[in-house]
């Protein structure tokens, strides 16, 4: 029952893509039918139920879209018992470097869900949620770790940072999944795209760096990959955004080196 609730969502979530040619509104619809992490993200009680969720390199939108979709089903009656109320006042707002996606969202969501900006210098305003799907890849190691420092900088505590990336100890499935990639920046024109991976336990411990108590899940499910979802919450202590000099070596964004005090209240909008 759930699956075929979670597909007909999946569905109605990708019409508005209707209006932007075929090719958007099939990528639209089968990302949200066959990537597990959005049913996850629907099922399982993560995201708050008010206030400012950023969506960094989010593509099409695809996880607003689902959002927005999931808030009029619950609404409308009808939604499974055993699924969590979605956030029906979570104002969402995704930053996009892709010039045709931010098009191909705003056309189908509203000029103001999608904004066109690099994640490594775009304005990180304060908010409750920040989420992450499979882009910090593109990033050196450097500005991987700067990019999480400015996350941490964004989130109050108790704030939560949703990061999707590829476990480099994953094995053979990470092996598919560094080669399905390629081949995607190679179909895209990117031939000499950098790809910069870093084993789970790795990513746990940077996170850890940065003021994140963390859990991290297989986020693979009826796929051939080896990606892994990473829940993490902006600790309630003083952290000191100061992480190992070799993580910043060359770094195009130096994160400020500053204590972060614990007495800033949630952002709520």
């Amino acid at each position: 029952m759930s699956d075929a609730v979670f597909r007909d969502l999946a569905v109605a979530a990708a019409r508005p893509y209707r209006r932007c040619g075929r090719y958007a509104w099939h990528f639209a619809k089968g990302k949200l039918s066959g990537d597990p992490v959005f049913r996850h993200l629907l099922t399982h009680p993560l995201l708050p139920s008010r206030g400012r969720l950023l969506d960094l390199g989010c593509g099409q939108g695809v996880l607003t879209a689902l959002l927005r979709t999931a808030a009029e089903r619950h609404g409308a009656g009808g939604w499974p018992a055993d699924w969590p109320v979605p956030p029906a006042a979570l104002a969402t707002r995704g930053v996009e470097l892709s010039p045709r996606r931010v098009r191909i969202a705003q056309a189908a969501l509203g000029a103001d869900a999608v904004v066109q900006g690099d994640i490594r210098d775009a304005d990180l305003p304060a908010c409750d949620a920040i989420v992450i799907l499979d882009v910090l890849l593109y990033l050196s190691r450097s500005e991987q770790a700067a990019m999480l420092a400015r996350c941490a900088d964004a989130l109050a505590p108790g704030g939560l940072l949703l990061l999707r990336e590829a476990d480099a100890d994953g094995g053979l499935p990470f092996q598919v999944t560094r080669w399905t990639e390629q081949v995607a920046c190679a179909a895209r024109g990117r031939w000499r795209q950098p790809l910069t991976y870093r084993a789970a336990a790795e990513w746990s411990a940077l996170l850890a760096d940065f003021g994140f108590d963390t859990e991290a899940l297989p986020m693979s499910q009826g796929t051939p990959f080896a990606n892994t979802l990473f829940i993490g919450r902006r600790s309630n202590a003083s952290v000191q955004i100061c992480p190992s000099g070799r993580e910043f070596p060359n770094a195009s964004i130096s994160p400020e080196m500053k204590p972060q005090t614990t007495a800033r209240p949630a952002q709520r909008s």
